[in-house]
């Protein structure tokens, strides 16, 4: 099963978000990876500092060249393999979307992301004509406010399109940035409002897979 994390916007927390999902399917019993497409590759700096009585999650670096060659290896060793998508305009960003079983678009709740995201839709529509078949993706609302109104604009701007969005969303919370430089997920954390939500996610995420 693969698994993409992808934007065209920099800084939605995608690295996070493939980080901590990684994290709670090994918790879960799974034998994962992270392919690390961004150029800052933070997933290897990350996997590279995990304790080692923690459950394993290799990262693996994938240029853009032997991308697909790779992922597609990587999905035949391990039952799933999560994306850490760059975010770009370039053949990459298509290539990450064509091989997604699920695609899996963090946003935050600006106009900006907005903005960008109309771009990432044309994108996707054009990734599905490629594979010749659909993408199941979602939207998952990063760093949101439900009690503002910008939050609640841009929820129902995102349930107008093509792609559901996450009933669960991220809340603003610094457990994810002290988790990460621990090399940790937050269900591996002490913030427990966290923990819940990535739970949330996860069972989300599960039941958003594609049956096989």
């Amino acid at each position: 099963m693969i698994i993409s994390v992808t934007s065209l916007k920099g800084g939605v927390g995608k690295s996070t978000i493939a980080q901590n999902l990684a994290v709670c399917f090994a918790h879960g019993g799974y034998k994962v990876c992270i392919a690390d497409a961004d150029t800052n590759q933070s997933a290897l700096r990350w996997s590279s500092i995990r304790e080692e009585d923690l459950p394993s999650i290799p990262a693996f670096g994938t240029p853009e060249k032997t991308l697909s060659a790779n992922v597609k290896q990587l999905a035949k060793d391990y039952e799933v393999v999560i994306i850490d998508g760059t975010p770009t305009l370039d053949k990459i960003t298509s290539k990450i979307i064509v091989l997604a079983d699920l695609l899996l678009i963090p946003i935050l709740p600006s106009g900006l992301d907005i903005w960008a995201t109309e771009q990432f839709l044309q994108r996707y529509e054009d990734a599905k004509v490629e594979r010749e078949s659909d993408i199941s993706a979602r939207f998952i609302l990063n760093r949101f406010r439900p009690n503002t109104n910008l939050g609640k604009e841009v929820k129902e701007i995102l349930q107008d399109t093509s792609i559901e969005v996450m009933n669960t969303t991220i809340k603003d919370r610094m457990a994810y940035a002290e988790a990460v430089i621990k090399g940790l997920g937050v269900i591996e954390y002490k913030d427990e409002k966290a923990k819940n939500e990535l739970i949330d996610l996860y069972t989300e995420v599960l039941a958003s897979l594609p049956q096989k």
